[in-house]
Formats: C-alpha cells, structure tokens, sequence
C-alpha cells in the first residue's frame, strides 16, 4: 500500500518502499508514532510521522535531514538511535530504536515522586546521552518527562534528538520565538538568547526536581507564566517539598538551575560526578527502573491482542524481540571451569585394587636344596636393581631432568622465537611489552629470560615490543591504588605527587598525572600522581547591611548554606537587615558549610511629630512599641493635640527586648481675636478655642474693646484671657 498526497498514512501503508507501518502507538500535538516492520533487515522499529505542514517547508526539511544525520551519529545507549528519515508525500517521518515500554510522564502520573535512589537511576543514562551529545554539538532543547523512554527491559533512553531545533529554525520569524515545554525550558530559551549544552542542563535539573517532589517548581496560570517567572525566580531547594531529598542532591539540583549559565555545571559529565557523590554518600541501592504499567505502549498492545488471530500481535512479536536482543550476544556466554575434582581419576572398585593373594609352593624333594636358593637371589638382584634404577631416575628427575633452559632468542622474528621455545618442550604465549629501543612488534625477548631453568612443559611469554609508553588516561574519581596499577601495567612508577584542590574529585583521589595523560615517556620513568584535597576553601562574604534575601543568595552563591536565621539587636541597623554571619565575614570554612545569617530585629521610631496623638499611637504601636504619655507641652510649632516628640526620638532604633516609647503631646492653642465682638460672644469664642476668660471692665453685653494675651499668641489649653468691654 503506497501513499497518496494529503491522505493521512495509517495501518499497511509503506513508507520509502520499505518501512511497513503496523499500528499506531502514541499521537503528540507534532506528531504520530507508529510500531512499523522495517521490511528491508526484518526488524521492528518506530515511525515518528511529523505534523503534515512541515514537509513542505523547505528550511525545515534541511534542516530535520541536518539534525537527523548528526543525531544518527551518536551511539550512547542511553539515546533512541536514529535509524533513517525522509519525506514522502505531505509528510516527513524519522525512522527510530524502538524501545517498547512507555514514557517518565506515564510513570510520575502512575506511581508519583521517586525516591532519590530511583530519581538517581533515572538521571544516570540521561547524563550519560547528555555527554556525549553535547561533545558531539547537539543540544536537545527540549528534555521533559514525555521525552524520556523506558524500556520493558529497565533502559532509559532521550528521545527527540535535534527535532525541537529543526521545527525551530523551521517556524522562527524573530528570536522572540521560543521552542520547547514551558514548564522545564531554561531561562536564555524564554529571552531568545542563545542556547547551548548547559541550557540542557537547566532542564534536566527542572526534570529532577519534578522526581524527586511529584511537581514541577514554577506553576501559574498559563505556560508563559509559567515560563517567565524563571526568569527572575531560582529554582527552589527540593527539600523544601520533600524530607526525603538529602543535601547533596539538592546542591545537584539547585547547580543544575542556576539563572546565569555562568553559575551552573560546566557540562553533563561534571553533574554526572556530582550525582556519582551523592550516591555514594546517600548509599544508594542498585535499582532497575520500571516501565509503566498503563502506558501507550501497554493499551496499543492490548488493543492489538484483542484482534490478532492467533493471540499473539506485532506488539507482542516486538516485545520478544527486544528481549532476545538483550540476551543474544550482548554479554559474556556462561562457560564451566574445570576444577581439580574434574580432572581426579575415577576411585577403583571396592576389591578390584590390582594385587594378588600368594599361591601355594609344593615341598621341594631333599635331593634339591640348591636351587630354589639360587632363585631366591636372583629375585632380590633383580629388585635390588630395579630400586636403583628407579631411585636414578627419579633423581635425575627432581634434580636436572624434568627443568629445561629457556633458549635464546636474539635476532629472531617472533614467529621464529616461538618455534624455539616450542623446540625445548615449552609453551610460548605472546605477550605485548613496552621497549625504548625495540620498534613496534619487534621482539624483546622472552619472559623468563633466555637461559633462565624452568619447569618442562611451563609457559614462556614471547615479548613484542609496542613501543614506548604513554602515560595512560586517569578519569576523575580514580583512587590512588587502582592508578598506580594501571601505571604499573605500563612499566612506569607510580609516585605520590602534591594535592590540589577540586570541586569534583573526592579528597584522596587522582586528579592529574605528571607527566600528563597521553605523553610518550620511557619505560620506568617516575609519574607523580596529583591528587584532591577536596573543595578549596570558601570565605564568608561581608553581607552587612544587606537584605534578608539578599545576603541569603549572596552566602548560597559562593557555595554556602545557609543553615539558621538568627535575630540579633543591633543599634546601628535597622530591622530586617543582615548584621553578619556566624562564623564573621572572612573567615574560611569548606564548601557547603552551613553559616549563621544574623540578622537585625531593631525597632526604629518612625517620625510622627505634628501627626494627631490617637493616629500616632496606633502607628507606633502597631510598630511594635510600648507607650508611656508623657505630660503635655506648649509648643509654638505644634498644634494641641498632636504629638511634640518622642524619647527615644525619630530615627532612634529600639530593642525590641524593652521597646518603651515616651510620647510628649502638645497643648499649645493659639489666642483667636474676638476684639468688636460682644463680651458675651467673645467668651464662647475663647471657650471653644479651649480657653478662659474673665470680664475687667463692662458688661457681658458690652463691646470688647481689649484682651489679654492679645490675639496670635500661642498658649497652653486652659490659659485665661482677660476682656475689657465698653457698657
């Protein structure tokens, strides 16, 4: 069944003559993956049918051909290998590894947040492909849970190679546009800055994080929310949400998610080392991951089963398959060794132990004494001699017989040394050795050394030359006993060395070698071996008079911890502000030390002169002070009522272990004119300016014409103003 323009490709259909497509195994907002039968080598593989729009565009189809031939290119196991694509018809398809089993999503929805040992076998390949990939210059741009497989059989590998990058380039009008799943996109990917290996990284970290806690860290109301809050938000510890998640794994994670690229792992094998630590230090068990029971793959294949014939499907025939390539040449065949009881002979049968019993010797007659003497001594000549010669023999034997001498082989080939040690009665092996003198596959000799006596029938290694050593290649992590005998096997001496520090390698182990790694020395040449010291130390940075959360980063980002927050009363710094640390600013500790941030729990008085007394109370004392009210004071500035000063004064900063506040109010009223007014009226005015008042001359009813203070003057509430009024 071919393929027509326009016409979705389903069951039967063959794609490029030879990929027969068998049935639909997962459907994507991109895509549509089917288990199909590669036609041509008779296998199994799956069919990723991309969105019909794209095979028309010309840029995505160079550059999906692109990515897929360098995807193709990569060969770690923990990557869904690239068999083939193309375009056929309105689509373009990628032709993969089919790994039955189903996705991390399908197992986070199905068993919830891992345990650190299983997130951790889970992280391993995934680092490993990472590696690899990024060597090679690939970045994923996409790494999510839905692109994580799990095979049936344990394996877990990253799917989608250089497809996000593909669509990308392919869609891209501006570099506003942005590729990829919010949830676990880095922060350069959500500005349009360019993206490399550790923006990868950034999104593995965000994929941790979901194990280990069952949840993504950002959430919000729409996917650009979401996206967007990375951009000024850290990744929070793990620990917060689980009690699980130990100190080394959050250290792993928050690393991994840094906002500035600067700030994270260099590349997938340094926060591969960094989760090998973790392990070791956590303990953790070997564990195989499951694939998920209620996956894709699991429902595809039961819908299969229901209507194939004979009970068994193309999912299940697939299934087997990927079993039998598991167990068919991909590892050692078990043999038996022979062991000492093998090669002891049979015990002979109880009776049947070879000797005889004597027979009877008829009497011999008088008339012959003579000779059965003579017999009789000829019989111990004879066995007497026999002894010798046995006893001859076997001294010959154990003394000079049973050795023989390894011959020279000087200026023979080593097919002819070979021959030569045969020729003797031994066994010659080839063995490689390294010569300063001897070029490549010449002979060295032999090992015993010629002339040397050994055992007839020993081995004698024939010895051909390799040239000169290399010092060999040392991976972090490597301990001293296991460097030196690969050292040794060399022919070069090992010798300890000095010690650096190293952020990756555990104290003890082997950084460097010197020489370096890869240089041609002689045989027997002295290699120092460098090894860690651990972490350098850290000096505590001065957060003196920064913000909480300020000083907080500024601690975690030189590699401490913050380990307790601390309030202190400080008189020179206001509340809510660092005042130090615990150990002091310069002080060295080690890297992931915990630190004391002290910070300052001052109360300072706000200012609320000339502010109504009732409001400044609740202002101060929703502050956090205690008010004691003082007597009131004429203050020419300030109105009655308000408030004059406090003790301590504004900007004044309290302990708040005694936050006594004095507060001084003011009485001062200032004397209204009531001169023309009728007395009578005149006194109401001064009574409800707080005052009072008394008539020295005239009558209620007569015409101020005087008052004492005069008018404008300020004086204290109560003050009495003496009136002079005509009639």
């Amino acid at each position: 069944m071919s393929i027509n323009d326009g016409q979705l490709p389903g069951p039967g259909a063959l794609l490029d003559g030879r990929y027969r497509l068998d049935a639909v195994i997962a459907r994507g907002g991109m895509s549509i993956v089917h288990l199909a039968t590669d036609e041509r080598l008779d296998r199994h593989v799956a069919v990723k049918l991309l969105d019909p729009t794209l095979a028309g565009d010309r840029a995505f189809v160079d550059r999906f051909t692109l990515e897929a031939r360098s995807a193709a290119r990569l060969s770690d196991p923990g990557i869904v290998q690239v068999f083939d694509q193309g375009v056929e018809g309105d689509f373009a398809f990628l032709v993969m590894e089919l790994v039955p089993g189903g996705t991390l999503r399908e197992l986070l929805d199905e068993r919830g947040p891992m345990p650190p040992y299983a997130a951790a076998a889970v992280l391993r390949p995934l680092l490993g492909a990472l590696r690899e990939a990024h060597e090679a210059g690939l970045v994923h741009r996409d790494i999510k849970p839905e692109n994580v497989l799990i095979s049936t059989t344990g394996a877990v590998k990253l799917a989608d190679f250089g497809l996000v990058r593909a669509v990308a380039e392919s869609r891209a009008t501006s570099r506003s546009v942005v590729m990829g799943t919010a949830a676990y996109l880095s922060p350069e990917q959500i500005s349009g800055a360019d993206t490399d290996a550790r923006s990868d990284l950034y999104s593995l970290g965000v994929l941790a994080y979901e194990m280990l806690t069952g949840e993504p860290p950002f959430s919000g109301d729409n996917s650009i929310a979401v996206a967007y809050r990375r951009l000024e938000t850290d990744v929070p510890a793990p620990s917060e949400q689980s009690d699980t998640v130990a100190e080394d794994l959050d250290h792993l994670i928050l690393r991994a998610t840094r906002r500035s690229r600067e700030d994270r792992y260099a590349d997938a094998g340094e926060m591969l080392d960094d989760l090998d630590r973790a392990a070791a230090i956590g303990r953790f068990p070997p564990y195989v991951v499951p694939a998920p029971r209620r996956s894709s793959w699991a429902r595809a294949r039961a819908n299969a089963a229901r209507s194939a014939p004979d009970g068994e499907s193309e999912f299940d025939a697939a299934d087997r398959e990927s079993g039998e390539a598991l167990t068919s040449g991909d590892g050692p065949v078990p043999t038996r060794v022979q062991t000492r009881a093998d090669l002891a002979p049979a015990p002979l049968p109880r009776g049947a132990a070879g000797s005889h019993a004597g027979s009877e010797v008829e009497p011999v007659p008088d008339r012959t004494p003579v000779r059965p003497r003579r017999r009789l001594g000829l019989l111990w000549l004879i066995v007497v001699l026999a002894a010798a010669i046995a006893l001859a023999v076997a001294g010959w034997w154990l003394g000079s017989g049973r050795f023989v001498t390894v011959p020279s082989v000087q200026g023979m080939s080593v097919g002819q040394a070979t021959e030569a040690v045969g020729a003797v009665g031994l066994t010659a092996a080839i063995r490689d050795a390294f010569s300063n003198d001897v070029p490549r596959s010449g002979l060295v000799g032999t090992d015993p050394d010629a002339g040397s006596r050994v055992p007839r029938g020993d081995t004698v290694a024939v010895l051909v030359s390799v040239g000169r050593p290399v010092v060999p290649e040392v991976g972090a992590g490597r301990d001293v006993e296991t460097v030196s005998r690969l050292l040794r096997d060399s022919s070069l001496e090992p010798v300890r060395g000095g010690a650096e520090y190293s952020d990756s390698v555990p104290v003890g182990q082997v950084i460097s070698l010197d020489p370096r790694s890869g240089t041609t020395v002689d045989v027997g040449t002295r290699v120092s071996m460098v090894t860690s010291s651990g972490p350098a130390p850290v000096t505590v940075p001065d957060v003196a008079g920064l913000e909480e959360e300020q000083a907080r980063r500024a601690l975690e980002g030189v590699g401490l911890t913050v380990s307790g927050v601390t309030r202190v009363y400080d008189g020179e710094v206001d509340g809510g502000l660092a005042v130090g640390t615990d150990p002091d600013s310069g002080a060295d500790v080690a890297r992931g030390d915990g630190v004391t941030l002290l910070v300052s729990n001052a109360l300072t008085v706000p200012d609320v002169r000339d502010v109504p007394v009732d409001e400044a109370t609740d202002v101060l004392t929703r502050a956090g002070f205690t008010l004691v009210r003082e007597a009131p004071v004429t203050d020419r500035q300030v109105s009655d009522g308000r408030v004059v000063r406090t003790d301590p004064p504004a900007g004044r900063r309290v302990d708040p272990a005694s936050p006594v506040l004095r507060i001084v109010p003011s009485n001062a009223v200032t004397v209204p004119v009531v001169l023309g007014a009728r007395a009578s009226d005149a006194q109401r005015t001064l009574q409800d300016a707080g005052l009072t008042s008394t008539i020295d001359a005239g009558t209620a009813s007569g015409i101020v014409y005087g008052q004492t203070p005069l008018p404008g003057r300020v004086v204290a509430r109560g003050s009495q103003v003496e009136l002079d009024a005509l009639g």
